[in-house]
């Protein structure tokens, strides 16, 4: 997902792409997602595990080493923006201090956070070599990208509501799971609007994703089944890729 969102970013910015950069997204990203979704069964070293963990634990070391063996050939402005992604990363996932808390716990972050990483990955680093501070149609691409990643944790946010400790303050926790349907479906429309000031093609893409995007988060539900959204939600991103390739 986070690899054809930065995709869809070289496409969108007629950027050269770096096929370091793309390996490093990818291996990167899925070192980060298996260290935060199996964090008890690395801290307990896999002991007592079933051989597919350990399986995990393989291919996430391999990751590990593939991430930082490409993260060398990157020049200093996308190592900067890896380290400040990689900040947030480690606070989203350790306890501050003595404190057990981190940034996830922290009551209505979680999301803001999870947004601002993948809009630093998947937009800023393929970027920031020719970013301008003072171009204000790169700010509302920004804007346009981190609402849309709001958008698609929001599926996972409701199913997730039902072990989600209340602590957390999720937006379906908050707003209740139909003002959170509601919230999504107006942050598509915000998307949509926002892809105005792109291509044709691009809109075309924007519309199609959004579309499955508010389908998905309309028709979820806590009783679904876990992989409707780790399959379908996740390979969004690929169709409208897809319609950018095709176009």
């Amino acid at each position: 997902m986070v690899l054809c969102m930065y995709e869809i970013s070289i496409i969108e910015l007629q950027l050269s792409p770096k096929i370091e950069l793309r390996i490093f997204v990818f291996s990167g990203t899925l070192f980060a997602y298996n260290f935060i979704k199996y964090n008890s069964l690395f801290l307990n070293k896999f002991k007592g595990s079933k051989p597919a963990s350990k399986g995990v634990l393989i291919l996430s070391c391999l990751s590990l080493i593939s991430s930082g063996y490409f993260f060398i050939f990157l020049n200093s402005q996308e190592q900067v923006v890896v380290i400040i992604a990689s900040f947030l990363f480690c606070l989203y996932i350790m306890p501050l201090y003595q404190k057990k808390i981190n940034l996830r716990n922290i009551e209505g972050l979680k999301i803001h956070i999870v947004a601002l990483c993948w809009t630093l990955v998947s937009f800023i680093l393929p970027l920031i070599n020719s970013f301008d501070i003072f171009n204000l149609s790169i700010w509302i691409f920004i804007l346009q990208r981190y609402l849309w990643i709001i958008l698609a944790i929001l599926p996972f946010e409701i199913f997730d509501s039902q072990t989600d400790s209340l602590k957390l303050g999720t937006i379906p926790q908050s707003l209740g799971v139909s003002k959170t349907k509601l919230l999504g479906v107006l942050l598509g429309l915000i998307i949509i609007l926002l892809s105005f000031l792109n291509s044709l093609i691009f809109w075309f893409a924007y519309l199609l994703m959004v579309v499955l995007y508010v389908y998905f988060l309309c028709t979820t539900s806590i009783h679904q089944s876990s992989y409707r959204n780790l399959f379908w939600v996740e390979a969004v991103p690929f169709f409208g890729l897809l319609v950018l390739y095709l176009c």
